[in-house]
């Protein structure tokens, strides 16, 4: 679906539309006259949301799937085959997020995050596209990443595992999907306000508060900076209409991804830093000025402001020491690009 403006009769897939990203997804879409097929494994939210899309004038077809489930992936394709004929949008959205130190992290958690966030996105992959092949009339397919698919996210290993795998697969596939045209893309944000918090494992236990605590004030602080689920429903729509290949949105998401692709070696020396200043924070005071400050820039809560001072940051002769020529030239560049 190459540079698609017009979504009216459309059909759009999206897995975990039972809330956050996904729900915002599917309403977008929505008012934009596509008809809906909404995938969760939460049977009760589904069909809240699928009651308030119908209420819109709707159509859509709902269904319970377990994405890491392949039977269930597979059977979800060929009911909406059989309810709509056809698939123009597929939005293989659903994840979970794992967090703790990598050894208190158990076989039994990577076993979970592996199957929704990975095997869900493959299983999405491999059950629609080669029948959008054979549907011909182009598509897109979006597969929800992250920033921690771009850059190392110290303290959530395995989710950051999922989402550069994700982000590989995506990239590969867009090459291939072109024969088709059919477009494929990469939509990585930095944190936003959604359930996904309330439903992480928190491997590596706290000291100050509860997980739960935890989340929710992650979660309400989030919201108040307008980090919303709707910033990347848009980013996912926008992805489509654009024919983009990975998208990256959100201050944090930018600069980690640029600085990472600019020096690999400041990027591991940042990671390093922020481990050592969140343990400090969890471990003495969580209150503490210094590692609030430093959480906020490094692990996923820079605003705008903070972006021009790290733009001022990175344009500072002598910053990096041991830069080539040519990423010296591309370090001006980074900076310019904020």
């Amino acid at each position: 679906m190459k540079r698609a403006t017009d979504f009216e009769g459309k059909v759009v897939v999206v897995t975990g539309a039972a809330s956050g990203i996904g729900k915002e997804v599917a309403l977008i879409f929505a008012r934009r006259g596509a008809k809906l097929a909404i995938a969760d494994i939460n049977a009760g939210a589904l069909e809240k949301v699928r009651l308030e899309l119908m209420a819109s004038g709707s159509k859509v077809y709902a269904q319970v799937v377990d994405v890491s489930i392949a039977a269930e992936v597979e059977s979800f394709c060929a009911n909406i085959y059989r309810e709509m004929g056809r698939v123009d949008v597929l939005c293989n959205n659903a994840g979970v997020a794992v967090s703790g130190a990598f050894e208190d992290v158990g076989l039994k958690d990577w076993e979970w995050i592996m199957g929704i966030n990975l095997w869900g996105v493959i299983h999405g992959c491999h059950h629609f596209y080669p029948r959008m092949i054979a549907q011909g009339g182009g598509g897109h397919i979006v597969n929800i990443a992250s920033a921690a698919g771009l850059f190392p996210l110290p303290g959530s290993i395995p989710y950051s595992c999922t989402k550069y795998a994700v982000v590989g697969l995506t990239e590969t596939l867009r090459a291939e999907a072109a024969l088709h045209g059919i477009g494929v893309s990469a939509v990585c944000p930095g944190f936003v306000s959604s359930g996904i918090f309330s439903s992480s494992r928190q491997c590596t236990p706290r000291t100050d508060m509860s997980h739960e605590e935890a989340a929710s004030q992650l979660k309400e602080r989030l919201r108040k900076r307008g980090r919303t689920p709707q910033k990347v429903a848009l980013a996912v729509v926008d992805a489509v209409e654009k024919d983009q290949g990975v998208v990256v949105r959100l201050a944090e998401a930018r600069f980690g991804d640029l600085l990472h692709r600019l020096s690999r070696r400041a990027s591991d020396i940042l990671a390093a830093r922020a481990v050592i200043m969140g343990e400090r924070g969890m471990a003495k005071d969580m209150q503490s000025r210094e590692a609030e400050d430093w959480l906020a820039c490094d692990l996923g809560l820079v605003e705008e402001e903070a972006v021009s001072q790290l733009q001022e940051a990175i344009l500072q002769p002598g910053l990096f020491t041991g830069l080539s020529p040519e990423d010296e030239k591309e370090k001006g560049a980074v900076g310019r690009a904020f």
